[in-house]
């Protein structure tokens, strides 16, 4: 699939050929990407403001505001079905540790951010996400 990816910081991100993402877990979810916007924290992820706080590993798929349409679920899916229009949260949680049963998804121990995080993002034809984000 083709895909946006930062390979260094301070210089213009490049359009890759790289593999589909895969179910990981029950509760994944893969999204066939129709849009993914470009904020300003995408900008400063190309000038490595993000690079120390989220270390993440050199080239990944930036995008972090995305929607499209359930392309894939894993086994324990309920919420979504193939098929489905969706957007995404742009932080996924697990909503089992004590932060998110006490409501503070933000806090979450699971927590990731799809292009942000070691976790591609959506400026991407796919994106992996969980249940609990769609």
């Amino acid at each position: 699939m083709k895909a946006v990816r930062v390979h260094q910081y301070h210089a213009d991100p490049k359009i890759d050929d790289i593999p589909e993402p895969k179910l990981a877990g029950p509760l994944d979810v893969i999204v066939k990407i129709g849009g993914a916007g470009v904020c300003r924290t995408d900008l400063h992820i190309l000038e490595g403001q993000w690079a120390e706080a989220m270390n993440p590993e050199l080239p990944y798929v930036i995008g972090h505001e995305n929607a499209g349409w359930v392309h894939e679920v894993g086994e324990g899916v309920t919420n979504v079905a193939v098929g489905d229009t969706v957007i995404l949260h742009p932080q996924p949680s697990c909503g089992l540790c004590l932060a998110c049963r006490a409501g503070r998804d933000m806090q979450c121990e699971n927590a990731f951010f799809p292009g942000l995080s070691d976790n591609n993002g959506g400026m991407a034809e796919y994106l992996r996400t969980t249940a609990r984000a769609a």
